[in-house]
Protein backbone atom coordinates (compact mmCIF):
# COMPACT_ATOMS: atom_id res chain seq x y z
CA UNK A 1 0.00 0.00 0.00
CA UNK A 2 3.09 2.24 0.77
CA UNK A 3 4.25 1.43 -2.28
CA UNK A 4 1.05 2.33 -3.96
CA UNK A 5 0.40 5.77 -2.14
CA UNK A 6 4.12 6.72 -3.30
CA UNK A 7 3.48 6.10 -7.16
CA UNK A 8 0.67 8.09 -6.94
CA UNK A 9 2.38 11.71 -6.22
CA UNK A 10 5.15 10.85 -9.09
CA UNK A 11 2.39 10.42 -11.95
CA UNK A 12 0.90 13.36 -10.68
CA UNK A 13 4.22 15.07 -10.79
CA UNK A 14 4.58 13.84 -14.60
CA UNK A 15 1.32 14.98 -15.65
CA UNK A 16 2.00 18.16 -14.40
CA UNK A 17 5.43 18.41 -15.91
CA UNK A 18 3.88 17.19 -19.05
CA UNK A 19 1.17 19.92 -18.79
CA UNK A 20 4.11 22.84 -17.81
CA UNK A 21 6.16 21.53 -21.35
CA UNK A 22 2.95 21.61 -23.60
CA UNK A 23 1.57 24.62 -22.35
CA UNK A 24 5.45 26.11 -23.20
CA UNK A 25 5.23 24.98 -26.76
CA UNK A 26 1.37 26.44 -27.46
CA UNK A 27 2.35 29.83 -25.91
CA UNK A 28 5.91 29.80 -27.53
CA UNK A 29 4.32 28.90 -30.73
CA UNK A 30 1.65 31.46 -30.26
CA UNK A 31 4.35 34.25 -29.48
CA UNK A 32 6.05 33.35 -32.36
CA UNK A 33 3.68 33.92 -34.89
CA UNK A 34 2.39 36.91 -32.87
CA UNK A 35 5.94 38.64 -32.90
CA UNK A 36 7.37 37.40 -35.67
CA UNK A 37 8.40 39.92 -38.53
CA UNK A 38 5.32 40.88 -41.03
CA UNK A 39 6.03 39.23 -44.37
CA UNK A 40 7.53 41.65 -47.56
CA UNK A 41 4.81 43.69 -49.15
CA UNK A 42 4.06 41.83 -52.67
CA UNK A 43 6.41 43.99 -55.22
CA UNK A 44 4.06 46.45 -57.20
CA UNK A 45 2.61 45.92 -60.60
CA UNK A 46 5.44 46.21 -63.16
CA UNK A 47 5.33 48.86 -65.28
CA UNK A 48 5.62 47.74 -68.55
CA UNK A 49 4.45 48.37 -72.41
CA UNK A 50 3.60 45.61 -74.34
CA UNK A 51 3.88 46.43 -78.14
CA UNK A 52 4.02 44.77 -81.15
CA UNK A 53 5.03 45.87 -84.96
CA UNK A 54 7.12 44.77 -87.52
CA UNK A 55 9.88 47.62 -88.18
CA UNK A 56 13.34 45.75 -88.08
CA UNK A 57 15.03 46.91 -91.15
CA UNK A 58 16.95 49.54 -91.63
CA UNK A 59 16.04 53.05 -91.33
CA UNK A 60 12.31 51.29 -89.71
CA UNK A 61 14.10 50.27 -86.78
CA UNK A 62 16.01 53.48 -86.22
CA UNK A 63 12.84 55.54 -86.59
CA UNK A 64 11.02 53.52 -84.11
CA UNK A 65 13.53 53.51 -81.84
CA UNK A 66 13.39 57.47 -81.42
CA UNK A 67 9.59 57.38 -80.69
CA UNK A 68 10.55 54.92 -77.54
CA UNK A 69 13.43 57.37 -76.26
CA UNK A 70 10.75 59.93 -76.77
CA UNK A 71 8.35 57.56 -74.43
CA UNK A 72 10.84 56.66 -72.09
CA UNK A 73 11.60 60.57 -71.15
CA UNK A 74 8.00 61.23 -70.48
CA UNK A 75 7.52 57.84 -68.52
CA UNK A 76 11.29 56.50 -67.77
CA UNK A 77 9.64 54.00 -65.02
CA UNK A 78 7.81 51.77 -67.73
CA UNK A 79 9.71 48.88 -69.68
CA UNK A 80 8.68 48.58 -72.67
CA UNK A 81 8.61 45.05 -74.07
CA UNK A 82 9.36 45.16 -77.53
CA UNK A 83 8.16 42.35 -79.52
CA UNK A 84 8.77 43.13 -83.44
CA UNK A 85 8.15 40.42 -85.82
CA UNK A 86 9.91 40.77 -89.05
CA UNK A 87 7.94 40.82 -92.27
CA UNK A 88 6.97 43.29 -94.66
CA UNK A 89 3.65 45.23 -94.49
CA UNK A 90 2.59 42.90 -91.20
CA UNK A 91 2.68 39.94 -92.87
CA UNK A 92 3.67 37.71 -90.57
CA UNK A 93 2.38 39.97 -87.52
CA UNK A 94 -0.93 40.09 -88.33
CA UNK A 95 -1.87 36.08 -87.62
CA UNK A 96 0.15 36.79 -84.55
CA UNK A 97 -2.25 39.33 -83.28
CA UNK A 98 -5.35 37.52 -84.17
CA UNK A 99 -4.34 34.65 -81.97
CA UNK A 100 -3.17 36.56 -79.31
CA UNK A 101 -6.69 38.78 -79.32
CA UNK A 102 -8.94 35.11 -79.63
CA UNK A 103 -6.64 33.88 -76.98
CA UNK A 104 -8.06 36.80 -74.66
CA UNK A 105 -3.95 37.88 -73.95
CA UNK A 106 -4.20 40.76 -76.06
CA UNK A 107 -0.76 43.08 -75.54
CA UNK A 108 -0.89 46.75 -74.75
CA UNK A 109 -0.82 48.23 -78.24
CA UNK A 110 -0.05 46.64 -82.10
CA UNK A 111 1.26 48.06 -85.50
CA UNK A 112 -2.26 48.47 -87.59
CA UNK A 113 -2.25 50.36 -90.63
CA UNK A 114 -5.70 52.76 -91.17
CA UNK A 115 -8.94 51.51 -93.22
CA UNK A 116 -10.07 47.85 -93.69
CA UNK A 117 -7.57 46.25 -92.07
CA UNK A 118 -8.14 48.31 -88.30
CA UNK A 119 -11.88 47.81 -89.48
CA UNK A 120 -11.68 44.52 -89.06
CA UNK A 121 -10.14 44.35 -85.39
CA UNK A 122 -13.09 47.13 -84.96
CA UNK A 123 -15.85 44.41 -86.27
CA UNK A 124 -14.33 41.32 -84.17
CA UNK A 125 -14.91 43.89 -81.03
CA UNK A 126 -11.38 43.93 -80.36
CA UNK A 127 -10.42 47.49 -79.75
CA UNK A 128 -11.22 50.31 -77.70
CA UNK A 129 -12.26 53.64 -78.97
CA UNK A 130 -9.40 56.38 -78.14
CA UNK A 131 -11.82 59.53 -79.13
CA UNK A 132 -10.07 60.95 -76.26
CA UNK A 133 -6.80 60.80 -77.10
CA UNK A 134 -7.45 62.43 -80.57
CA UNK A 135 -9.98 65.48 -78.96
CA UNK A 136 -6.92 66.04 -76.29
CA UNK A 137 -4.16 66.50 -78.91
CA UNK A 138 -6.54 67.97 -81.35
CA UNK A 139 -6.32 65.85 -83.84
CA UNK A 140 -9.17 66.58 -85.81
CA UNK A 141 -8.21 69.76 -86.81
CA UNK A 142 -4.50 69.04 -88.03
CA UNK A 143 -5.35 65.09 -89.86
CA UNK A 144 -6.87 64.95 -93.45
CA UNK A 145 -10.29 63.86 -93.96
CA UNK A 146 -9.12 60.85 -95.84
CA UNK A 147 -7.26 59.57 -93.35
CA UNK A 148 -9.79 60.86 -90.55
CA UNK A 149 -12.32 58.34 -92.57
CA UNK A 150 -10.52 55.45 -92.51
CA UNK A 151 -9.11 55.50 -88.94
CA UNK A 152 -13.10 55.91 -87.63
CA UNK A 153 -15.80 53.37 -87.74
CA UNK A 154 -19.25 53.94 -85.99
CA UNK A 155 -18.77 57.36 -84.74
CA UNK A 156 -15.30 56.71 -82.68
CA UNK A 157 -11.97 56.50 -83.47
CA UNK A 158 -9.77 53.24 -82.79
CA UNK A 159 -6.28 54.36 -83.92
CA UNK A 160 -3.67 56.86 -83.50
CA UNK A 161 -1.94 57.37 -86.92
CA UNK A 162 1.85 58.31 -86.45
CA UNK A 163 2.72 58.71 -90.31
CA UNK A 164 1.57 58.73 -94.07
CA UNK A 165 3.18 56.70 -96.75
CA UNK A 166 2.91 57.44 -100.55
CA UNK A 167 2.30 53.95 -102.03
CA UNK A 168 2.49 55.45 -105.61
CA UNK A 169 6.04 56.36 -106.56
CA UNK A 170 8.34 55.50 -109.29
CA UNK A 171 12.19 54.99 -108.26
CA UNK A 172 15.00 55.02 -110.51
CA UNK A 173 18.77 55.00 -111.12
CA UNK A 174 19.49 58.49 -112.16
CA UNK A 175 22.53 57.41 -113.90
CA UNK A 176 20.69 55.06 -116.13
CA UNK A 177 18.28 57.56 -117.02
CA UNK A 178 20.76 60.20 -118.05
CA UNK A 179 22.68 58.15 -120.03
CA UNK A 180 19.77 56.41 -122.31
CA UNK A 181 18.14 60.36 -122.31
CA UNK A 182 15.00 58.47 -120.61
CA UNK A 183 13.53 61.80 -119.31
CA UNK A 184 14.25 63.85 -122.79
CA UNK A 185 12.92 61.33 -124.76
CA UNK A 186 9.72 59.79 -122.79
CA UNK A 187 9.35 63.39 -120.19
CA UNK A 188 8.66 63.65 -116.95
CA UNK A 189 7.56 60.41 -115.18
CA UNK A 190 5.24 61.99 -113.32
CA UNK A 191 2.96 61.90 -116.68
CA UNK A 192 3.47 58.93 -117.92
CA UNK A 193 0.95 56.58 -118.81
CA UNK A 194 0.98 52.67 -118.65
CA UNK A 195 1.50 52.47 -122.35
CA UNK A 196 4.24 54.96 -121.41
CA UNK A 197 5.74 53.07 -118.93
CA UNK A 198 5.56 49.60 -121.00
CA UNK A 199 7.25 51.53 -123.71
CA UNK A 200 10.13 52.96 -121.04
CA UNK A 201 11.03 49.46 -119.89
CA UNK A 202 11.12 48.33 -123.49
CA UNK A 203 13.56 50.75 -124.87
CA UNK A 204 16.10 50.23 -122.18
CA UNK A 205 16.18 46.78 -122.37
CA UNK A 206 16.76 47.21 -125.93
CA UNK A 207 19.68 49.81 -125.17
CA UNK A 208 20.91 48.11 -121.71
CA UNK A 209 20.37 44.28 -122.49
CA UNK A 210 22.90 43.93 -119.50
CA UNK A 211 20.07 45.37 -116.94
CA UNK A 212 16.61 44.66 -116.07
CA UNK A 213 14.09 47.23 -116.86
CA UNK A 214 11.57 47.46 -114.15
CA UNK A 215 12.48 45.82 -110.65
CA UNK A 216 10.16 43.71 -108.69
CA UNK A 217 10.45 41.22 -105.32
CA UNK A 218 7.79 37.95 -105.05
CA UNK A 219 9.30 36.35 -102.10
CA UNK A 220 6.59 37.69 -99.96
CA UNK A 221 4.39 38.30 -102.69
CA UNK A 222 2.81 41.74 -101.42
CA UNK A 223 5.34 43.63 -103.43
CA UNK A 224 3.83 42.04 -106.97
CA UNK A 225 0.06 43.04 -105.14
CA UNK A 226 1.59 46.20 -104.87
CA UNK A 227 2.72 47.01 -108.42
CA UNK A 228 -0.89 45.79 -109.50
CA UNK A 229 -2.61 48.60 -107.13
CA UNK A 230 -0.39 51.72 -108.46
CA UNK A 231 -0.79 50.86 -111.88
CA UNK A 232 -4.37 50.48 -111.72
CA UNK A 233 -4.64 53.71 -110.22
CA UNK A 234 -2.63 54.88 -112.86
CA UNK A 235 -4.43 53.74 -116.01
CA UNK A 236 -8.17 53.78 -114.18
CA UNK A 237 -7.76 56.62 -112.05
CA UNK A 238 -8.99 56.97 -107.83
CA UNK A 239 -12.61 55.49 -109.10
CA UNK A 240 -12.15 52.48 -110.80
CA UNK A 241 -9.49 52.10 -108.21
CA UNK A 242 -11.75 52.44 -105.29
CA UNK A 243 -14.68 50.27 -106.95
CA UNK A 244 -12.39 47.02 -107.49
CA UNK A 245 -10.28 47.14 -104.17
CA UNK A 246 -13.96 47.45 -102.20
CA UNK A 247 -15.74 45.29 -104.47
CA UNK A 248 -18.14 48.40 -105.61
CA UNK A 249 -18.91 47.43 -109.15
CA UNK A 250 -20.80 44.86 -111.11
CA UNK A 251 -18.16 42.00 -110.38
CA UNK A 252 -20.08 39.37 -111.91
CA UNK A 253 -20.44 41.15 -115.49
CA UNK A 254 -16.96 40.47 -117.30
CA UNK A 255 -18.51 43.44 -119.19
CA UNK A 256 -18.40 46.28 -116.56
CA UNK A 257 -16.06 48.61 -117.49
CA UNK A 258 -13.79 47.97 -114.23
CA UNK A 259 -12.96 44.81 -115.39
CA UNK A 260 -11.49 46.14 -118.94
CA UNK A 261 -9.30 48.61 -116.86
CA UNK A 262 -8.35 45.34 -114.86
CA UNK A 263 -8.01 43.06 -117.48
CA UNK A 264 -5.41 46.15 -119.63
CA UNK A 265 -3.13 46.20 -116.32
CA UNK A 266 -2.95 42.28 -116.09
CA UNK A 267 -1.76 42.23 -118.97
CA UNK A 268 0.81 44.96 -119.06
CA UNK A 269 2.35 42.86 -116.45
CA UNK A 270 2.05 40.18 -117.85
CA UNK A 271 3.97 41.55 -120.66
CA UNK A 272 6.76 42.77 -118.42
CA UNK A 273 6.98 39.11 -117.13
CA UNK A 274 6.97 37.65 -121.08
CA UNK A 275 9.69 39.99 -122.34
CA UNK A 276 11.58 39.27 -119.58
CA UNK A 277 11.53 43.07 -118.80
CA UNK A 278 11.65 42.10 -115.03
CA UNK A 279 14.78 40.77 -112.81
CA UNK A 280 14.53 37.10 -113.31
CA UNK A 281 15.77 36.42 -109.54
CA UNK A 282 12.80 38.50 -108.17
CA UNK A 283 11.25 34.87 -106.35
CA UNK A 284 13.97 35.12 -104.58
CA UNK A 285 13.96 38.55 -103.44
CA UNK A 286 12.31 41.07 -100.49
CA UNK A 287 11.17 44.56 -101.12
CA UNK A 288 14.66 45.90 -100.05
CA UNK A 289 16.19 43.48 -101.80
CA UNK A 290 14.65 44.77 -104.91
CA UNK A 291 15.37 48.49 -103.97
CA UNK A 292 19.19 47.64 -103.46
CA UNK A 293 19.11 46.45 -107.11
CA UNK A 294 18.42 50.09 -108.65
CA UNK A 295 20.41 51.63 -106.11
CA UNK A 296 23.17 49.42 -107.45
CA UNK A 297 22.45 49.87 -111.37
CA UNK A 298 21.20 46.50 -111.65
CA UNK A 299 17.73 47.54 -112.50
CA UNK A 300 16.50 50.81 -113.82
CA UNK A 301 13.09 51.16 -111.99
CA UNK A 302 10.94 49.73 -109.43
CA UNK A 303 7.80 51.09 -108.14
CA UNK A 304 7.07 51.15 -104.16
CA UNK A 305 6.23 53.00 -101.61
CA UNK A 306 8.41 55.51 -100.33
CA UNK A 307 9.80 53.78 -97.54
CA UNK A 308 12.18 52.91 -99.95
CA UNK A 309 13.53 56.36 -99.32
CA UNK A 310 14.04 55.81 -96.04
CA UNK A 311 16.19 52.26 -96.81
CA UNK A 312 18.34 54.73 -99.03
CA UNK A 313 18.89 56.98 -96.67
CA UNK A 314 20.17 54.05 -94.19
CA UNK A 315 22.28 52.81 -95.97
CA UNK A 316 23.76 56.23 -97.20
CA UNK A 317 22.99 55.85 -101.12
CA UNK A 318 23.78 59.26 -103.16
CA UNK A 319 20.57 60.98 -104.32
CA UNK A 320 20.62 62.22 -107.56
CA UNK A 321 23.35 59.32 -108.01
CA UNK A 322 21.90 55.91 -107.15
CA UNK A 323 18.29 56.96 -106.24
CA UNK A 324 15.66 59.42 -107.17
CA UNK A 325 11.70 58.96 -107.14
CA UNK A 326 8.64 60.56 -108.50
CA UNK A 327 5.24 60.47 -107.79
CA UNK A 328 3.65 58.15 -109.97
CA UNK A 329 1.16 59.75 -110.88
CA UNK A 330 1.78 63.19 -109.58
CA UNK A 331 -2.17 64.36 -109.12
CA UNK A 332 -3.21 61.24 -106.88
CA UNK A 333 -1.83 60.37 -103.90
CA UNK A 334 -2.47 56.63 -102.62
CA UNK A 335 -2.28 57.07 -99.02
CA UNK A 336 -1.06 54.46 -96.51
CA UNK A 337 -0.80 54.90 -92.56
CA UNK A 338 0.66 52.67 -89.53
CA UNK A 339 -0.95 53.48 -86.53
CA UNK A 340 -1.75 52.28 -83.15
CA UNK A 341 -4.50 51.38 -80.97
CA UNK A 342 -5.35 50.11 -77.56
CA UNK A 343 -6.78 46.57 -77.70
CA UNK A 344 -9.97 45.48 -75.16
CA UNK A 345 -8.10 43.93 -71.89
CA UNK A 346 -4.77 45.45 -72.40
CA UNK A 347 -2.92 44.84 -69.44
CA UNK A 348 -1.17 48.60 -69.17
CA UNK A 349 -4.43 50.31 -70.63
CA UNK A 350 -3.09 53.61 -68.88
CA UNK A 351 0.61 53.08 -69.94
CA UNK A 352 -0.69 52.13 -73.64
CA UNK A 353 -2.97 55.42 -73.84
CA UNK A 354 0.19 57.34 -72.90
CA UNK A 355 2.18 55.62 -75.54
CA UNK A 356 -0.90 56.69 -78.14
CA UNK A 357 -0.59 60.69 -76.54
CA UNK A 358 3.52 60.14 -77.87
CA UNK A 359 2.34 58.60 -80.90
CA UNK A 360 -0.30 61.47 -82.03
CA UNK A 361 2.59 63.93 -80.79
CA UNK A 362 4.16 66.48 -82.88
CA UNK A 363 7.62 65.64 -81.27
CA UNK A 364 7.29 62.01 -81.97
CA UNK A 365 5.87 62.53 -85.56
CA UNK A 366 8.88 64.73 -86.50
CA UNK A 367 11.62 62.37 -85.14
CA UNK A 368 10.13 59.22 -86.37
CA UNK A 369 9.44 60.37 -90.00
CA UNK A 370 12.55 62.49 -91.21
CA UNK A 371 14.36 58.85 -90.16
CA UNK A 372 11.57 56.44 -91.67
CA UNK A 373 11.17 57.83 -95.12
CA UNK A 374 7.39 58.59 -94.43
CA UNK A 375 5.99 62.21 -93.62
CA UNK A 376 4.02 63.37 -90.88
CA UNK A 377 0.16 62.29 -90.14
CA UNK A 378 -0.30 65.72 -88.68
CA UNK A 379 -0.02 68.59 -91.62
CA UNK A 380 0.51 71.21 -88.81
CA UNK A 381 3.82 69.58 -88.63
CA UNK A 382 6.54 70.30 -91.03
CA UNK A 383 9.92 68.58 -90.43
CA UNK A 384 13.16 69.99 -92.42
CA UNK A 385 13.75 66.06 -94.47
CA UNK A 386 17.22 65.61 -95.50
CA UNK A 387 16.25 64.58 -98.97
CA UNK A 388 14.47 66.43 -102.17
CA UNK A 389 11.89 63.64 -102.37
CA UNK A 390 9.99 64.45 -99.40
CA UNK A 391 9.10 67.97 -99.60
CA UNK A 392 7.38 67.48 -102.44
CA UNK A 393 5.38 64.78 -101.18
CA UNK A 394 4.20 66.01 -98.45
CA UNK A 395 3.34 69.26 -100.39
CA UNK A 396 1.12 66.78 -102.38
CA UNK A 397 -0.45 65.32 -99.42
CA UNK A 398 -2.33 68.56 -99.17
CA UNK A 399 -2.84 69.17 -102.34
CA UNK A 400 -3.65 66.06 -104.47
CA UNK A 401 -7.00 63.88 -104.60
CA UNK A 402 -6.18 61.14 -101.69
CA UNK A 403 -7.30 57.39 -102.02
CA UNK A 404 -6.11 54.90 -99.36
CA UNK A 405 -3.73 51.62 -100.42
CA UNK A 406 -5.85 48.23 -100.14
CA UNK A 407 -2.35 46.44 -100.03
CA UNK A 408 -1.49 48.01 -97.38
CA UNK A 409 -4.43 48.01 -95.19
CA UNK A 410 -6.19 50.97 -96.29
CA UNK A 411 -9.01 50.09 -98.70
CA UNK A 412 -9.44 46.48 -99.18
CA UNK A 413 -10.48 43.57 -96.74
CA UNK A 414 -7.29 41.26 -95.66
CA UNK A 415 -8.43 37.83 -97.17
CA UNK A 416 -9.27 39.76 -100.60
CA UNK A 417 -6.03 40.93 -100.48
CA UNK A 418 -4.13 37.73 -99.54
CA UNK A 419 -5.82 36.20 -102.66
CA UNK A 420 -4.62 39.07 -104.82
CA UNK A 421 -1.20 37.77 -103.81
CA UNK A 422 -2.00 34.59 -104.66
CA UNK A 423 -3.40 35.31 -107.76
CA UNK A 424 -0.81 37.45 -109.50
CA UNK A 425 2.71 35.55 -108.18
CA UNK A 426 0.60 32.36 -109.69
CA UNK A 427 0.01 34.46 -112.90
CA UNK A 428 3.41 35.88 -113.36
CA UNK A 429 5.16 32.37 -112.65
CA UNK A 430 2.69 30.91 -115.37
CA UNK A 431 4.17 33.43 -118.00
CA UNK A 432 7.33 32.65 -117.20
CA UNK A 433 6.92 29.18 -117.91
CA UNK A 434 6.01 30.02 -121.06
CA UNK A 435 1.90 30.21 -120.70
CA UNK A 436 0.69 32.65 -122.88
CA UNK A 437 -0.37 36.36 -121.51
CA UNK A 438 -3.58 35.95 -122.61
CA UNK A 439 -4.37 32.88 -121.38
CA UNK A 440 -2.64 33.56 -118.08
CA UNK A 441 -4.74 36.75 -117.70
CA UNK A 442 -8.06 34.78 -118.36
CA UNK A 443 -7.39 32.23 -115.57
CA UNK A 444 -6.14 35.43 -112.99
CA UNK A 445 -9.87 37.60 -113.24
CA UNK A 446 -12.15 33.94 -113.46
CA UNK A 447 -9.75 33.85 -109.87
CA UNK A 448 -10.07 37.14 -108.86
CA UNK A 449 -14.27 36.56 -109.67
CA UNK A 450 -14.15 33.87 -107.20
CA UNK A 451 -12.23 35.43 -104.57
CA UNK A 452 -14.56 38.54 -104.73
CA UNK A 453 -17.65 36.17 -103.81
CA UNK A 454 -15.47 33.87 -101.25
CA UNK A 455 -13.91 36.75 -98.84
CA UNK A 456 -17.38 39.23 -99.16
CA UNK A 457 -15.90 41.79 -100.31
CA UNK A 458 -18.90 43.41 -101.47
CA UNK A 459 -20.59 43.29 -98.45
CA UNK A 460 -17.18 44.63 -96.21
CA UNK A 461 -18.22 47.91 -96.92
CA UNK A 462 -21.86 47.79 -96.91
CA UNK A 463 -23.14 51.40 -95.89
CA UNK A 464 -20.50 52.94 -97.78
CA UNK A 465 -19.62 54.75 -100.28
CA UNK A 466 -17.03 55.25 -103.43
CA UNK A 467 -16.98 59.19 -102.40
CA UNK A 468 -15.93 58.21 -98.65
CA UNK A 469 -12.94 56.97 -99.59
CA UNK A 470 -11.82 59.98 -102.00
CA UNK A 471 -10.22 63.13 -100.95
CA UNK A 472 -10.84 65.29 -104.72
CA UNK A 473 -8.68 67.80 -104.85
Amino acid sequence: MLEMASRAPARVWAYVLIAVIVTAIVVGGAMYFLLRPAPPAPPPPKKELIIYHWWTAGGEKEAIDAVFAIFKERVPEVVISENPIAGGAGAVMKPVIWQLLAAGTPPDTFQVHAGGELKEYVDAGYLEPVDDIWEELGLEEVIPDTLKAICKFGDHYYAVPINVHRSNILWYNPTIFKELGIIEKFGDPREWDLKTFIEVARYIKAKRPDISPVAVATRNKWPLTHLFEVLLLLHGGPEVHVKFWAGMFNYKDPADPVWKAVREVLVAIGTLAKEGLFNPDHPELTWDEAAAKVMKGECAMYIMGDWVAGYYMAVEAKYGEEWSGAPFPKKVFILLSDCFNLPKGAPHPDIAAEWLRVVGSAEAQEKFNVIKGSITARIDVKPEYPDPYRPETAEDFVKSSLVPSPVHGGLSKEAFVTEMHDILTYMVTAIERGVEVESAVDSAIAQIMGAIERTGLPEFWTGYTIEYFITKR
